[in-house]
């Protein structure tokens, strides 16, 4: 059974680049799908025939020019016209078959970037709570944002123009060896070679600029998004100065990584442009000796040129490709190393739903801890189905614990949790929590409308459906009262109404669940006295019959359960009902007098 344990965030595992391009192929091809292989293979012919028809121009382009000088017997303006028409032909081919692989391959691309972002998302959402209490939002989302723009890049770009180059590169070079000799095809090809060799070697240097660059922008992500996803908090201590400095912080780290990123750049770009001007004055140096010897014609020099220059001017590009193919790989190895995180909380093989007829929840000596720090400590508990039981004690006794054990959000490191006999670790985790409704003490809302917070509990719900348990809930009325009633927004996090109001607002998304089983949190901790009595009301009705468990701090709202459970620390020290609990004169009875004595006060 796995423990629990919250730690220190533990590092990012990585899974290399060649389990990234393995994973990235898997989602570029998926099993069975037959229309994504032949978009594949169209997009390759495409890519072959507008490669040679970049290799047709310019042998079009230098029989033009040796016509047109008087190279040949004599001029022909038919044969001038019939030249500039397979001239125009080409580069109109080349135009087109570049397009049409493009065209053909860019739903290839976006539906495996659509997978690989999809399946991140899912496998986040399996992760347990520790996860997420370690890790930073911000961080998250930008290691997803880059790498799906990663393989995006990779495949619709990349893929698309390095390997025409490669091809390309190889039959130039064996064009030039049969038509110009030996020498301009060693030329070429070591020329583009000596490029590529000074292109892998410096960038592989400079890409712990890049890498330091992405943590600073992600350390600036998270930052931001922190600050602003507590924005109350920031202006009830009028922090906003300090808020702003350390986000200055960290735009200065990134600012510094990103200027040596940039002067890296010039380095290679000198030395880039230095290797391609040599090689083509070389060649270039060669046909003009050959064409003073009577060797090659002027449309040779001119074909011998053209080549070269379709040849090169993509190699300065390679640079950059070669960059953010580089990138890219790094970029997807963050985002697949997510999916290396294994879940902490896992269903068993084969685990069958659960079968809820009655309600009874028992815990069962349940032992649990977070990290040195001991929670619970033997507990045993028990609620029979259909009752109201209330778990009340002091701070730190583990009373909201209880909930997120019952919701499997950790598994207690010994001990047993029961729903009608059944173990809720040898059951579905999804299936186990369609039963259970929450309302949590700390309720956050989607920045969406009033309706669909309530409707996120069933997101089939109607109107009416909604309107009903919102007037369950007490909140009929307030929805009514504003000018888009049911479609007014309640902003990020809910900020736009005030604690009540978003407590209310989870009170009706539990109802409209639906349950076996209710789970209160301080469920009206946010609400003033009449409120609270009014909601009472409607919680003891909708949970009529139905197995209800409320963790309270306020004892006057647990006085007509059926049973009160009373922690500390971590066990129950007393149970019973209210006046039992009372005439024991203990634990329960002091909490009580205090309570009573501050509400005098």
């Amino acid at each position: 059974m796995s423990k629990p344990v919250v730690s220190e965030q533990a590092a990012m595992p990585k899974i290399g680049i060649r389990s990234a391009l393995v994973e990235l192929f898997r989602y570029v091809s998926p099993k069975g799908d037959r229309s994504v292989t032949a978009r594949i293979i169209i997009a390759l012919a495409f890519v072959a025939l507008a490669r040679a028809a970049t290799l047709v121009v310019p042998i079009f382009y230098g029989k033009l020019v040796d016509h047109v000088a008087g190279e040949d017997a004599g001029f022909d303006l038919s044969i001038m016209w019939w030249l500039l028409g397979g001239y125009a032909l080409a580069r109109i081919g080349q135009q087109f078959f570049d397009e049409g692989s493009e065209f053909v391959f860019v739903r290839v691309a976006q539906k495996a970037v659509h997978g690989a972002a999809l399946t991140t998302f899912k496998h986040l959402h399996s992760l347990s709570l520790k996860f997420h209490l370690d890790r930073q939002t911000g961080g998250l989302t930008r290691a997803i944002e880059r790498g799906a723009k990663g393989m995006e890049f990779l495949l619709t770009f990349a893929l698309l123009e390095v390997m025409p180059l490669i091809i390309e590169l190889i039959l130039v070079s064996t064009i030039m060896w049969a038509m110009f000799g030996f020498y301009y095809a060693v030329v070429t090809f070591t020329t583009v070679m000596i490029y590529t060799v000074f292109t892998l070697s410096v960038t592989e240097w400079r890409i712990k600029f890049r890498r330091r660059m992405n943590e600073a922008d992600e350390k600036a992500a998270t930052r931001a998004v922190d600050s602003l996803l507590n924005f109350e908090t920031v202006k009830y201590f009028s922090a906003e100065e300090i808020e702003a400095k350390r986000y200055s912080e960290a735009l200065s780290r990134y600012e510094k990584a990103a200027v040596q990123s940039r002067t890296s750049l010039s380095a290679v770009n000198i030395g880039q442009g230095l290797i391609i001007s040599t090689g083509l004055a070389l060649v270039m140096g060669m046909a003009g000796h050959d064409i003073h010897n009577g060797n090659i014609s002027i449309g040779s020099f001119v074909v011998v040129n053209t080549y070269l220059i379709q040849l090169y001017l993509p190699l300065n590009f390679l640079g950059y490709i070669y960059r953010e193919i580089r990138q890219s790989l790094t970029d997807m190895e963050r985002m697949f190393s997510l999916l290396e995180e294994a879940p902490d909380i896992t269903d068993q093989q084969e685990a069958p739903p659960i079968k809820i007829d009655q309600g009874r929840i028992d815990f069962d000596n349940v032992v649990f801890s977070y990290g040195p720090r001991g929670v619970l400590k033997g507990l045993n508990l028990s609620v029979e189905a259909g009752q109201r039981v209330a778990i009340v004690g002091p701070s730190g006794a583990g009373k909201s614990t209880i909930s997120k054990l019952l919701f499997r959000f950790y598994d207690p490191e010994e001990g047993e949790i029961r729903i009608d006999h059944q173990p809720i670790n040898q059951v579905q985790q999804s299936g186990l929590r369609r039963e259970i409704a929450v309302v949590p003490q700390d309720t956050v809302l989607f920045n969406t409308t009033i309706a669909e917070n309530i409707a996120y509990g069933k997101p089939d719900a109607s109107l009416n459906d909604i309107r009903e348990a919102s007037r369950l809930a007490s909140l009929h009325d307030f929805i009514a009262s504003l000018p888009d009633g049911y479609d007014t927004r309640v902003g990020e996090r809910g900020l736009k109404l005030s604690g009540g109001e978003k407590q209310r607002v989870a009170i009706a998304r539990a109802i409209i669940k639906n349950p076996s089983i209710f789970l209160f949190d301080e469920a009206t901790s946010a609400l003033d006295s009449r409120t609270e009595k009014e909601i009472q009301h409607s919680l003891e009705t909708i949970s009529q019959g139905r197995t209800t468990l409320i963790i309270a701090h306020r004892l006057s709202t647990v006085v007509n359960c059926d049973r009160i459970f009373v922690l500390n620390k971590g066990q129950v020290e007393e149970s019973g009902t209210h006046q039992e609990l009372l005439a024991l004169n203990g634990m329960y009875y002091t909490m009580w007098m205090r309570q009573a004595s501050d509400q005098e006060e």
